[in-house]
């Protein structure tokens, strides 16, 4: 019986230790296939258009890098995707309220369009998103410059 404690939980750390594998590796792949120059703020973010997002659930749509240039916020989800592209003087960005615990913002376009946004870490306890709030702040500086 103890045995099977601990081969289950040394397969919990491995699936752990892979997902974060996996997390730095797509970062890195997508970072390497951004062609803008000059990029002021990046960082791997959870994407949900407004169908997912005002689902009880919240599940998002895509994983990737939302990065910002000059006054154009991109989010990028793989490598050889195309990116969505804001220009911030045009858009307004907010925050949204908590859910279970994580925080949203969204980006909403000229046409309407809302754009979620969440870059939370797990920690043992609680869920981290400050990476949210500093990706909020980066946005809103750039909109008001």
């Amino acid at each position: 019986m103890l045995q099977g404690a601990i081969i289950g939980a040394i397969a919990g750390l491995l699936a752990v230790v892979f997902i974060y594998f996996n997390r730095e590796q797509r970062y890195n792949k997508v970072l390497k296939s951004i062609v803008e120059p000059h990029m002021e703020y990046s960082a791997l973010y959870h994407y949900a258009s407004a169908a997912k997002y005002n689902k009880g659930f919240k599940y998002y749509d895509s994983f990737g890098v939302l990065y910002i240039v000059g006054k154009k916020a991109f989010y990028k989800p793989h490598a050889t995707s195309t990116p969505i592209e804001f220009n911030l003087p045009e858009c307004k960005a907010q925050m949204e309220p908590d859910w279970r615990m994580l925080k949203w913002f969204s980006i909403t376009a000229p046409s309407g369009e809302k754009h979620y946004f969440n870059s939370n870490k797990m920690g043992l306890f609680k869920a981290n998103s400050e990476e949210t709030l500093k990706g909020l702040a980066a946005i809103k500086a750039k909109m008001s410059s």
